[in-house]
């Protein structure tokens, strides 16, 4: 595996405690040309906890920065973040990408409301993947991110597949295609598969479609696999599973 992407870091708090060297270790370990950082994006006041503080922004980026110097000559180290695409913030997420952050990539755990309230206080969550969806193509359409991460998580509470999932998959598909936006095959997700959560995070349904739509146009999404690695074992285990996804391709 030549790209190790999406990778997380302590700072997100509920991640290990391991330091940012200790994953590009792991990478060079695999043989691995490049590894790339999108820890969870920090927000203003942090309302949502697990998160990295504002005022570990900075650390994030100068120890990064560091350990791109210090290993320029073995592999290549990309600085991005994973944010939730919530439209009261895009003022900062623009404020992000003049901090040359590459890449941004969404990762909708949950949406926000009309009135300013977020889905992950709803009592009744049966309609998630809605918002969650439409907050994906909402975000994609403003041109400051470069990849949607695990994009079929958000259908992991329904347990049967129905025709507005297919129908709502389809507009974000698209909507990835024209934007050139990459849409990632996440190994966590797959994990879960595997590991017969009681969630379905991965979706063969999702996938399905996106393998349709590229046949059917000139213009095709382009997928990545991503580890979504919160510790270095978790970069052992997944390496696991990237024959099985790339069998699936």
């Amino acid at each position: 595996m030549k790209h190790i992407f999406h990778v997380h870091t302590y700072r997100c708090k509920h991640a290990s405690e391991e330091l940012d060297e200790e994953y590009i270790k792991m990478a060079l370990s695999f043989g691995a040309e490049k590894i790339t950082f999108t820890d969870h994006c920090p927000f203003p006041e942090n309302p949502f906890g697990n998160r990295m503080d504002m005022e570990q922004l900075s650390e994030y980026i100068d120890s990064l920065n560091h350990l791109k110097e210090k290993y320029q000559e073995q592999i290549k180290i990309e600085i991005g973040l994973e944010v939730e695409f919530l439209p009261s913030m895009i003022k900062f997420y623009e404020e992000l990408k003049h901090l040359n952050l590459n890449p941004l990539i969404i990762g909708q755990h949950f949406y926000q409301h009309p009135d300013g309230s977020f889905s992950f206080n709803d009592e009744d969550k049966s309609d998630e993947f809605i918002g969650c969806c439409n907050a994906t193509i909402e975000g994609m359409k403003t041109g400051l991110f470069n990849v949607v991460a695990h994009p079929d998580r958000s259908f992991r509470r329904c347990k049967k597949w129905t025709a507005e999932m297919t129908d709502i998959s389809n507009e974000l598909i698209a909507t990835a295609a024209q934007n050139n936006i990459m849409l990632e095959k996440n190994l966590a997700s797959y994990e879960k598969l595997v590991e017969k959560s009681n969630y379905i995070y991965w979706r063969n349904e999702f996938w399905n479609l996106v393998d349709q739509y590229n046949c059917a146009t000139s213009k095709p999404v382009n997928t990545i696999i991503g580890f979504d690695a919160h510790s270095t074992d978790q970069m052992i285990k997944r390496m696991d599973y990237v024959k099985l996804i790339k069998c699936l391709q």
